[in-house]
C-alpha cells in the first residue's frame, strides 16, 4: 500500500515539474511577444497590465508548485506518503498557471498596429503635394490678378498715349 501512494505522490510531483517547466517556459514566449507587440502595436495601460498579470500568475505558479514538492519531500522523508498535503498546493499551482494563459492570450488581442515607416513617409509626402497644390493653386489666382491688373493698366496706357496723341495734334 505505502508503494502506490508513494507512486501517486510521485505523478503529482510529476506533473508539477511539468507545469513549473511550462510556466518558465510562457515567461520566454511571454518576453519574446511583449517585445514584439510593443515594437509594433499601439498599446496602452491595459497590455501592461495584462502582461504583467500574466508575468506574476506564472511565477507564483512556479512558487507554489516548488512549495507542493517541498512538501512532498518532507512527507516522504518521514515516509508519510500522502497525496493530501501536496494537493492543495498543485490545484494552486494550476490554476495559477491557466491565469497565466488566460492573462497572456488577453494580452495579445488588446492595441491597434502601428503604422510602417514606409505608410508614414508615405503619408507625409502625400501632405506636402497637396500643400503645394494648395499653394500652386494660390499663386495662379495672384497671376491671374496681375495679369486682369496689366491689362487695365494697358488700357490705361493705351488711353493716355491716345489723348496724348490727339492734345498734340490739336495744339498744332
Amino acid at each position: 500500500m505505502s508503494d502506490s501512494k508513494k507512486e501517486a505522490v510521485n505523478i503529482g510531483i510529476t506533473l508539477s515539474t511539468q507545469l513549473i517547466s511550462a510556466s518558465l517556459t510562457m515567461i520566454a514566449v511571454l518576453g519574446a511577444f511583449a517585445t514584439f507587440i510593443i515594437d509594433k502595436r499601439e498599446i496602452g495601460l491595459l497590455y501592461y497590465f495584462l502582461i504583467g498579470a500574466s508575468f506574476l500568475s506564472f511565477v507564483a505558479s512556479i512558487f507554489i508548485g516548488g512549495k507542493g514538492i517541498d512538501i512532498a519531500r518532507k512527507d516522504g522523508f518521514e515516509d508519510q506518503w500522502n497525496i493530501s498535503g501536496t494537493k492543495s498546493s498543485f490545484n494552486l499551482q494550476s490554476v495559477f498557471c491557466a491565469l497565466g494563459l488566460l492573462f497572456f492570450i488577453s494580452s495579445i488581442f488588446i492595441g491597434k498596429e502601428k503604422d510602417s515607416e514606409e505608410l508614414y513617409r508615405i503619408t507625409q509626402v502625400e501632405k506636402e503635394i497637396y500643400s503645394f497644390k494648395i499653394l500652386d493653386s494660390l499663386q495662379q489666382e495672384e497671376v491671374k490678378k496681375l495679369q486682369e491688373e496689366i491689362k487695365l493698366v494697358n488700357g490705361q496706357l493705351y488711353e493716355l498715349k491716345r489723348t496724348a496723341v490727339s492734345n498734340k495734334t490739336n495744339n498744332h
